[in-house]
């Protein structure tokens, strides 16, 4: 009867250390931790899966929060139900519930539907912040990496007969710049 604890966190501006205190407080030593989206479906998660295919009847694993398990419902609890069917219990911290009985299951299911809400909500403002800043006037997405004369020089070399990474080694970009810039034509 083991306890695994899993601390996730989306990009490098995040820490997960509160997780692992909170982790550590409740006597969990064994703690895998991983940087990845909470969108990203957990069976597409390599540290997850691969803690999960440790995991043994009657063991536990810990979660400092249940939004480390994922943002989206459906998922997170086909997650919880596969792992009940294997005789695995799901504990969330912050909560102080356990997924085995019946409350906990309740409890989760709800928790999890407003973690889908809030992926949902922050989804939307930034649809609305890009629609605004676009209405302003703003150019979005990356910036070409070829100025339009340069774009004519890469289609004078290539109807020349250089080669793609000769062209990108004289003008400093990648292969793939130039071809998206010859066959942009």
């Amino acid at each position: 009867m083991a306890r695994y604890g899993y601390a996730r966190v989306s990009t490098d501006e995040q820490t997960n250390e509160p997780q692992i205190i909170a982790l550590r407080a409740e006597g969990v030593t064994d703690i895998t931790m991983e940087k990845i989206s909470g969108g990203t479906p957990a069976r597409k998660r390599p540290v997850l899966s691969a803690l999960l295919r440790r995991l043994r009847p009657d063991d536990s694993l810990v979660v400092a929060k249940i939004d480390r398990l994922g943002r989206d419902t459906v998922d997170v609890l086909s997650l919880i139900r596969s792992l009940h069917d294997k005789g695995i219990n799901v504990r969330i911290l912050n909560l102080g519930i356990e997924t085995r009985g019946a409350n906990g299951r309740l409890f989760l299911s709800i928790l999890a539907a407003f973690a889908e809400f809030e992926r949902e909500i922050i989804r939307e403002r930034t649809k609305a912040g890009l629609v605004a800043a676009r209405e302003r006037g703003k150019v979005l997405g990356r910036p070409p990496a070829l100025t339009p004369v340069q774009r004519e020089h890469v289609r004078d070399l290539k109807a020349q007969g250089m080669s793609a990474t000769r062209i990108a080694g004289i003008l400093d970009v990648s292969r793939m710049t130039v071809w998206r810039t010859v066959q942009a034509i």
